[in-house]
């Protein structure tokens, strides 16, 4: 396993995991959230029930050419392009933010969803090109952790951050993305 963290780029590459999953669960988090303080009753759970929706509806509608793309041409190429997507969606996401327009940051929730699909059958084959037959288990296994923890980290800083910045805001919904915007 030393010799893993050894081989070049693979730290990067743990890195570039980790970061995709914290951002990607923080949007999700807030939008969520965001739904959750501001409606209630059978609104909350109709949209809800669509972010939830427009989390897995990519995964499943693009599983074929997600795969087929990751199979046919340079993985390293494809998840630079899915970051360079995340960065740009990203940006749209914080507009959103800044500018109160909720149903913007959450229809790009969509949008988000659609990158990840394509970057994870990506990220998964390269652990292989990267880590080699020897080290495929622990490369595995590494991976599988960092998204665990990245996963698990987002929930509880961006849940917590997004308490400690309601707490001085009002809940009207433009005043809440507005100060959500650094999170």
């Amino acid at each position: 396993m030393n010799t893993l963290f050894k081989t070049p780029g693979f730290i990067a590459f743990i890195a570039m995991i980790f970061l995709n999953a914290f951002v990607d669960l923080g949007h999700k988090i807030i939008i969520q959230n965001t739904v959750f303080k501001v409606y209630d009753g059978s609104t909350q759970v109709i949209l809800t029930a669509i972010v939830n929706g427009l989390i897995l509806l990519p995964f499943i509608l693009l599983f074929t050419p997600s795969g087929f793309l990751s199979d046919r041409f340079n993985k390293p190429k494809i998840m630079r392009w899915a970051a360079i997507a995340a960065v740009g969606i990203t940006l749209l996401i914080t507009t959103s933010y800044y500018l109160g327009w909720f149903k913007l940051a959450f229809a790009m929730t969509f949008l988000l969803a659609v990158q990840s699909t394509f970057y994870s059958p990506a990220k998964y084959g390269y652990i292989r090109e990267i880590a080699g037959k020897h080290n495929l288990t622990s490369a595995n296994g590494i991976v599988q952790s960092v998204t665990i923890i990245a996963i698990l980290l987002g929930m509880f800083a961006f849940s917590i951050l997004f308490e400690i910045i309601l707490q001085i805001t009002r809940l009207i919904l433009k005043k809440i993305l507005f100060a959500l915007l650094p999170l």
